[in-house]
Formats: C-alpha cells, structure tokens, sequence
C-alpha cells in the first residue's frame, strides 16, 4: 500500500499535537504544584485568610468580653458616686445640724470630753469631698466614652473584614 502525502500530513499534524498535549500535560503540572506553582499560592492564601478569619473572630470574642467588663466597671463606679453622693449630704446635714445645734445649759460642769471639729474643719472636709466626687464623675464619664468609642470603632471594622474570607473561601479550590 503506497503512502500518500495526506496520510504524511496526518502523521506530522498528529505528531505535532501529541507534543503540544504533552507541552500543555506539563505546564498544567507545573500549575498545581503545591509546592511552586499556583497551587502553593493558592493554598498559602487560603491559609493566610483562614488564619486572619480566626484572629478577628478571636478579636472580637476579647473585645466584647472587654465591652463586658468596662460595661461592669462603669456601673460599680455609677454606684460608688451615688454612695459618695449620699455619703455628702449626709455630712452637709450633719454639719447644719451641728452648726444650728446649742448646747443645754447645765448648772455642772460637763466631763472633758473630745474636742469638736471646728466649722473650719468640717467645711474643708466637705469641699474636699466635693472635689473627689467631680474627679470620680468625670472619670466615669471618660471610661464611659471611651467605651463606646471602642465598640463603635470595633464595629466599624468588623463588617469590612469578615465578608471577605467568606467571599473568596467558595472560589478557591486547592488542586
């Protein structure tokens, strides 16, 4: 049977296909290498944004149990401020109940007895505790916005981070 010159193109087409299958065979190889190729580079990431889901989800478990526990202090210190508040008027009414009060006359004279605070005293004692009760107040007020600063920030931040691992996790395919 004599060869004609279609079946030497048919070869030679043939042939030259085979080899670029096999070109095509190693480069696609070369591509899901997970130790070189895009395949490392896609795993790398797909770690990498695991990793970085994990520490926000950690972040922001800390920052709400820290919401918590300033959220806590702030009462406590709401209510050692109503404690100091009474803890004032009770001495302001002590101290006008003392300076109205007069002693009875008494025909003997009275065993010597503690001496009294001056009005002097008393008066510098209450404009002391005026001034803690201003500095406790205001430092109330501080812990107060700074918290609410921190969750506002905190929730500003979240939402821009956690679409995007879930975003790219359903695309990524490590081969």
């Amino acid at each position: 049977m004599p060869i004609s010159p279609f079946d030497i193109a048919i070869i030679l087409i043939s042939s030259v296909a085979c080899i670029y299958c096999i070109v095509l065979s190693r480069r696609l190889r070369a591509l899901q290498n997970t130790r070189n190729g895009l395949g490392a580079t896609i795993k790398a990431l797909s770690d990498s944004i695991s990793a970085v889901s994990a520490t926000t989800d950690e972040t922001r478990f800390h920052a709400g149990e820290l919401a918590a526990r300033l959220a806590r202090l702030i009462e406590e210190a709401k209510q050692s401020c109503d404690r100091v508040k009474d803890l004032t008027r009770q001495l302001n009414a002590a101290h006008d109940r003392a300076a109205s009060y007069t002693p009875p006359q008494q025909a003997a004279p009275a065993p010597a007895a503690a001496p009294a605070p001056t009005p002097g005293a008393v008066q510098e004692a209450l404009e002391i505790s005026n001034q803690r009760l201003e500095e406790i107040t205001e430092m109330m007020h501080r812990l107060k916005d700074l918290s609410e600063q921190s969750v506002v920030e905190a929730e500003k931040t979240a939402p821009a981070l956690r679409p995007l691992p879930t975003q790219l996790r359903p695309r990524m395919k490590v081969v």
